[in-house]
């Protein structure tokens, strides 16, 4: 919530020489790398190993990892009020000692009942809340610059890449599949709960700020230019154009999990051993790089609707790829749709809501609009699993993916911006 009271005073932020929202932007920044132990990617390390250990099917495991995180967007709204009600510093060192106990839960897992709670835990408290308080605590302080700074955020995404498969399979390889468990929870811990309250800062103009570290003057004329509307969540869901973003975020996070959580037995298929997955997963984060500088810059210029379009395509490029690749630079090009689709897909997610529907009530919005993001995280694993389990291919799972893709990028096409004054909604 923005204030309408006398500026609060704080220590950090008059120590430092420079806009403080560089500091937001760099604390939000590590806690997205930070919910890594929740992504897709790290968890599709140990699916194998709890298909031999806990005697469970591939369907099967598929089905809990849905099932969590479909759970876990269920409660995705309650988390967003609570951001705009007590702000992102405080709410991120609750939601780091969740995912911190929910990662300890990981090492007692002995069946699917303990399995799916879990990762429920670290699904809500991981992918889902750590998200939303750090993508919204980066959103306050930047308007103009927000397609850059969600460019520079993003690149936790590739950071992740390049990081938790490795840290992950090392720690699986030294310590076994739960004592990488514990790995993840003092990181967890360790490191989430002192980064967000020592440097997450709520809205700039607590502390007598503009967003962008815009002077006075400046702010007074970029509001006059273009100025900010904010409208309540049931304001947005008023539009069509919230229901639709959120469907077409739903479908790219339903996809891209999907892809990414059998990607060891999707190579598998085409003839790739588990080390080229690794190597792969490495690739994507480097082409992820260019993918989130290049979609933040591209944001400065063109509206968020225009680019999820080309998101969505390179995505369907990526799905029609994996289909036929043979050679070992099949798998470059790959990496290069799913790197660049998934980096896009970042910062425009990140954006967007803020761009069309203001920031006053943005953890609200962003609590509504991640059971999208969740939802379809929830979706994407078991379509490929069951393809896989019952038609011994995921290509008929693959090409519903990109019939659902095609079709919500020539809906974008057409799509109008959602805009108060047309709809007789008053500020």
């Amino acid at each position: 919530m923005l204030p309408t009271t006398e500026p609060r005073t704080s220590r950090v932020i008059n120590a430092t020489p420079f806009f403080y929202g560089w500091v937001v932007l760099a604390a939000g920044t590590l806690g997205l790398l930070l919910m890594g132990p929740s992504q897709g990617f790290t968890v599709s390390l140990f699916l194998d190993l709890w298909v031999t250990d806990l005697n469970l099917s591939r369907s099967t495991v598929s089905l809990l990892y849905g099932g969590a995180s479909l759970s876990a967007a269920f409660l995705l709204p309650g988390a967003g009020r609570l951001v705009d009600r007590f702000g992102p510093r405080r709410v991120v060192v609750v939601i780091s000692l969740g995912l911190g106990l929910a990662c300890l839960w990981m090492v007692n897992v002995r069946g699917p009942v303990a399995l799916f709670v879990g990762l429920l835990g670290i699904r809500f408290f991981g992918f889902g809340s750590l998200q939303i308080a750090s993508n919204n605590v980066i959103a306050q302080w930047f308007i103009r610059r927000r397609g850059f700074a969600m460019g520079i955020a993003g690149q936790s995404l590739s950071l992740g890449l390049l990081i938790y498969p490795w840290l992950g399979e090392s720690m699986i390889s030294n310590w076994g599949w739960r004592g990488a468990w514990v790995g993840f929870a003092a990181l967890s811990v360790g490191v989430m709960i002192p980064l967000g309250w020592l440097f997450f800062r709520d809205a700039p103009e607590r502390y007598g700020l503009t967003p962008d570290g815009n002077g006075v003057e400046e702010a007074a004329r970029q509001r006059a230019g273009a100025r900010e509307e904010n409208w309540t969540l049931e304001e947005a869901r008023q539009t069509s154009a919230f229901w639709i973003f959120f469907i077409a975020i739903s479908v790219i996070t339903m996809t891209t999990a999907g892809v990414i959580f059998h990607q060891v037995s999707l190579f598998a298929q085409r003839g790739f051993e588990r080390a080229t997955v690794i190597h792969v997963f490495q690739l994507i984060a480097l082409f992820t790089v260019g993918g989130n500088l290049l979609m933040g810059k591209l944001l400065d210029w063109y509206t968020p609707r225009r680019l999820m379009t080309v998101a969505l395509c390179a995505l369907v490029l990526a799905l029609l790829m994996i289909q036929w690749m043979s050679a070992p630079w099949h798998t470059v090009l790959f990496s290069a749709l799913m790197g660049f689709s998934g980096g896009a897909f970042r910062v425009l997610d990140a954006s967007l809501w803020p761009h069309y529907y203001g920031r006053l009530h943005l953890g609200s919005i962003r609590g509504l609009t991640m059971m999208g993001t969740m939802g379809g995280t929830a979706l994407g694993p078991y379509p490929l699993g069951l393809s896989y389990d019952h038609l011994g291919s995921y290509v008929p799972a693959l090409w519903l993916f990109i019939g659902l893709l095609g079709a919500m990028a020539v809906i974008l096409v057409f799509l109008r911006p959602p805009m108060k004054r047309e709809m007789g909604i008053g500020e």
